[in-house]
């Protein structure tokens, strides 16, 4: 046990598309193997924070589960996929479509984590070669799939910084405000102009 952790901070899709996932893991698997990313659990990755001690996280909960209060549970779309080219190892991952409310949802929820830019996405296989992504790239590019999806809560996973097992286990969830509503929320916040939001301090949860 070394007193560091490495946290990282999800938004979990239903068990449904998480088994879509999987299968899309194990066609990519039988046809070039292991690689990363091919036993993690379908998520949307909103922050990650390496080396952490819990001295530092644990305080800052509390406030957090109050903050993310103010926002309802989100309404998301898959719509197909695409890649991020990383020169040599190019990821592939299922597009969640950006509208106008799911915009202005993600604009809130980065405002308690500090985050200029944010791409919503799952993974489905990261940092492969790219004689592996010429293989697999074909069929994810014809690929139709169009869900809806809810998230419901906020995942906060955690693993020893240095440890034999490095997989990442359940540390807290945090569930968003279910009596709001997604449409009504997104909207009304669309009517407010820029200068009369409020400024969000972020100086209090600042390593989030």
């Amino acid at each position: 046990m070394t007193g560091y952790q490495d946290y990282l901070i999800v938004l979990s899709p239903p068990d449904g598309i998480i088994n879509q996932v999987k299968q899309l893991k194990q066609y990519c698997y039988d046809r070039i193997g292991e690689y990363d990313s091919l036993y993690s659990k379908a998520h949307i990755t909103v922050q990650y924070l390496p080396r952490k001690r819990p001295m530092w996280i644990d305080p800052l909960i509390p406030k957090l589960e109050r903050e993310l209060q103010a926002l309802p549970s989100a309404v998301l779309d898959i719509n197909g996929f695409n890649f991020f080219d990383h020169a040599e190892n190019p990821t592939i991952y299922a597009n969640i479509n950006q509208t106008p409310l799911t915009r202005i949802w993600f604009k809130h929820l980065k405002r308690h984590f500090g985050l200029n830019s944010f791409e919503p996405s799952i993974t489905i296989t990261r940092s492969i070669p790219n004689k592996s992504f010429n293989k697999l790239w074909p069929y994810f590019k014809n690929l139709k799939w169009n869900e809806q999806f809810k998230v419901d809560r906020l995942t906060i996973l955690r693993r020893e910084t240095i440890g034999h097992d490095r997989s990442y286990k359940p540390f807290k969830e945090i569930p968003f405000n279910h009596r709001l509503d997604f449409n009504t929320f997104a909207n009304s916040k669309i009517k407010i102009p820029a200068l009369t939001e409020r400024v969000v301090n972020l100086s209090q949860i600042s390593l989030f």
